[in-house]
């Protein structure tokens, strides 16, 4: 992997976790104006709002998964180890890390 292909990745993990931080940061800020209604509802109204609760918080787990793999990644580039498979030690190659750029193992390995 050339310097250039690295710097590229290495801007699109840091662009793909300013985006799920301004997402988290929007969503934060939808929950205050909910808890603020305080507005007595229809029953059949609390199951879907509580139907989208249940989506929300599974949405809110799947992205502070993916901060942590973008993190984990940033600091493998910042170590050296970024593209090197954390079973086999063998070279990840570009295209499975441009698919996958928060991916630690080799094609082999990814199971």
């Amino acid at each position: 992997m050339t310097e250039q292909q690295l710097q590229a990745l290495q801007a699109r993990l840091v662009g793909e976790k300013e985006s799920i931080l301004a997402s988290n940061a929007l969503h934060e800020g939808e929950e205050e104006l909910e808890e603020l209604e305080g507005v007595d509802h229809h029953p059949a109204d609390q199951g879907t709002e509580l139907a989208e609760e249940y989506v929300e918080q599974a949405l809110e787990e799947q992205r502070d998964e993916e901060l942590e793999k973008i993190d984990a990644a940033l600091a493998a580039m910042a170590a050296g180890t970024y593209g090197i498979c954390t079973v086999c030690g063998e070279a990840i190659t570009y295209e499975r890390l441009e698919a996958l750029p928060t991916t630690r193992t080799c094609i082999t390995h990814a199971i």
